[in-house]
């Protein structure tokens, strides 16, 4: 065999090992590109807040630019829907709380997704609920409220940020639990239903912890209760409701973050143990904290069994107020 011969089968062979060992289509490491998250409400409320303090730290953790893209609307329900039309590669999230895992999956036939299938990556969050009253009103605690509904029959009105969301389905059942009647007025978000009980318009509402916070400090709305099982560090002198004599209304505002269904187990779990670390960085504890919410690391099979309880609970009160799925 000639000496050129020899040497193209040597390099034949050489490629053939190279090729065997460098597969052109083995696949990259995860992430190699950035991320984002999907996050169903617009710029500036707690939903947005918590999603970009957590991506933030994530983004860095991970290697890759983590990408925040506010998609509001249909109650959060349009951001969880692309979610599930996009690939199942763990490049696409989406930053959910207690309304779009927990109520609407109840209260319409079809929300664009199926919450079933949905895979859980981790809790990221939770913090209570807070009942807060208009100053004007000249009550001090929940049961004083009941009695002031009692007393005077269809002059109290509560606000919400919408129809059938989570705030107002906790008006209704305080109704239900107090025993009393008070006209729900919705209201586009948060900032309105603030404006209108500073205002004098509506009476009382349930609304986000955090937002209220500094609300609630400077005297411009008194605090009844906050749901949480326990008080909140940034309100020690609030009472829960259960202290009050409402251990059925004991309920926390939870966020966390959700793949596509199909996204591989080796991509949740890298996602997984990253929010782990992430949610255990004393900076990222302290400026949650700063914002009335505490950090909650948990397994997808935690989250999982979370969002489960809370559907259970809320689907039991649809069907009790005879709220039929739209």
């Amino acid at each position: 065999m000639s000496e050129c011969r020899i040497q193209r089968r040597a390099l034949l062979v050489a490629g053939a090992a190279f090729a065997a060992a460098h597969p052109l289509h083995a696949e990259e490491p995860f992430p190699s590109r950035p991320i984002r998250i999907l996050v169903g409400a617009g710029a500036g409320g707690t939903t947005d807040l918590t999603a970009r303090l957590v991506g933030d730290k994530l983004g860095k953790l991970l290697g890759q630019p983590v990408v925040i893209e506010n998609k509001p609307g249909a109650s959060g329900t349009l951001s969880v829907a692309q979610t599930v039309r996009a690939p199942a590669d763990g490049y696409t999230l989406v930053w959910v709380g207690n309304s779009v895992m927990a109520i609407s999956p109840y209260l319409y036939k079809n929300p664009g997704y199926d919450v079933k299938t949905l895979i859980p990556v981790s809790q990221a969050t939770t913090s209570g609920f807070i009942l807060v009253a208009s100053p004007t009103l000249g009550v001090s605690n929940v049961m004083e409220l009941v009695a002031y509904g009692k007393a005077h029959p269809g002059k109290l009105s509560f606000g919400s940020n919408g129809v059938n969301g989570s705030l107002h389905l906790l008006g209704e059942l305080l109704k239900t639990e107090g025993g009393f009647e008070a006209l729900h007025v919705p209201y586009k978000g948060g900032a309105e239903s603030a404006s209108a009980i500073m205002g004098g318009s509506i009476h009382f509402l349930f609304d986000a912890l955090s937002s209220n916070i500094p609300l609630v400090r400077s005297g411009k709305l008194k605090a009844l209760a906050v749901t949480g099982p326990t008080r909140e560090k940034e309100l020690p002198d609030v009472p829960t409701m259960a202290e009050q004599g409402f251990p059925g209304m004991t309920t926390e505002v939870f966020f966390g973050l959700v793949a596509a269904p199909g996204t591989p187990d080796a991509i949740v779990s890298r996602l997984n143990a990253s929010m782990k670390t992430a949610l255990s960085d004393p900076a990222l504890i302290e400026a949650l904290q700063r914002s009335g919410n505490e950090p909650k690391y948990s397994t997808p099979q935690q989250f999982r069994a979370l969002v489960d309880k809370e559907g259970t609970r809320f689907e039991a009160l649809l069907k009790a107020k005879g709220i039929q799925p739209e």
